[in-house]
């Protein structure tokens, strides 16, 4: 069964899943996911809950657009790129982030094979 699922569709999934679960949780529960954010972009004075809120909209918008399956490259790139920040800006919490490395480098990978089909 596994050998008719491409390897691109698997990673869709994993990283879709991955954005729409961090998307809701930070929406049902902000004050667990608040403390990712670099502390610089709070000195620019934008409130707490309109930086979540507009992460949480990116992630969610993302996760779509890697379920919907069109132009498939731009979405894992900007997943990369969020999660290679969400790991560089909080290398003192690695024992949680060091999953988004992995992701990091799963949405590269999909992002390879996209450039394929895209």
């Amino acid at each position: 069964m596994i050998g008719k699922i491409s390897a691109e569709l698997i990673l869709r999934l994993g990283i879709a899943f991955t954005l729409l679960y961090a998307a809701l949780g930070s929406t049902l529960e902000p004050i667990n996911w608040i403390g990712f954010f670099p502390a610089f972009l709070f000195q620019f004075g934008i409130p707490e809950g309109l930086l979540l809120g507009a992460f949480s909209l990116f992630e969610a918008a993302l996760g779509l657009w890697l379920l919907w399956g069109k132009k498939v490259m731009y979405p894992a790139l900007l997943s990369a790129f969020a999660f290679g920040g969400i790991a560089l800006f909080n290398l003192g919490a690695m024992d949680i982030v060091f999953r988004d490395i992995g992701l990091f480098f799963a949405a590269l990978a999909l992002a390879r094979l996209a450039i394929k089909h895209d």
